[in-house]
């Protein structure tokens, strides 16, 4: 592609594409992006001074996929609503999650969206401090949720085509110590993990996180 027809846009498109061809946000690189636009890689710092630079900039054109609920719902309806909305845009970009925790929210889009999920806590009657310690902590149970579901799939991935024959012996183990020792709540958990969704797993725990929101503002 010639240096004339990219732009700042068609760099982040790119890199977006070729995060999601990678096995984690370690192993993306501006080289490998230069070999998707079919450029030198000296070209893409006409636009970002170095890969920091850019993956900020893939952070925030996936923030601004994010939509916000209707401000008329509940305080309840509101945070399940954007913070599914999340989980959805995160799921649909693979590795968005680690993009997200190795980069800073300095942008007006990134900062807006934090400061529109404090508002509805703090309209709830939460305090300040409150509302940034519950917004985090679900924020990290998304992350790390979705972080952990991809580095699960991989390894199943790996499994499935024999990759890794130890990793397989360990899978088998907890089955069969679970079944050995009658350790009914895991194999429970094992089985719910088959049965349930990821995004019905999220749905689960924010369910159980806003639960114990609302208890705070319940009065004794």
């Amino acid at each position: 592609m010639p240096k004339a027809k990219i732009s700042r846009s068609h760099i982040i498109q790119a890199s977006l594409k070729t995060l999601s061809t990678c096995q984690s946000l370690e192993h993306f690189s501006m080289r490998k992006v230069a070999t998707t636009l079919d450029i030198d890689a000296s070209t893409i710092y006409w636009y970002f001074a170095n890969k920091q630079a850019l993956l900020q900039a893939m952070a925030d054109e996936i923030t601004a996929e994010i939509a916000f609920p209707n401000t008329k719902l509940n305080w309840q309806e509101q945070l399940r609503q954007v913070f599914n909305n999340i989980f959805d845009v995160y799921t649909a970009h693979p590795h968005s999650a680690e993009l997200m925790i190795e980069t800073v929210p300095t942008s007006k889009v990134r900062l807006s969206l934090v400061n529109y999920i404090i508002e509805i806590l703090v309209k709830a009657g939460f305090s300040e401090s409150q509302a940034f310690s519950a917004m985090s902590t679900i924020d990290f149970f998304l992350a790390g949720l979705i972080i952990d579901l991809s580095k699960e799939k991989q390894l199943q991935s790996g499994l499935a085509n024999k990759q890794d024959s130890y990793a397989h012996t360990q899978f088998q183990q907890v089955k069969k110590v679970s079944t050995d020792e009658k350790l009914e709540h895991i194999q429970n958990s094992l089985n719910n993990q088959n049965i349930h969704s990821p995004k019905r797993q999220f749905e689960s725990g924010l369910k159980l996180i806003l639960n114990g929101l609302m208890a705070d503002l319940s009065p004794e």
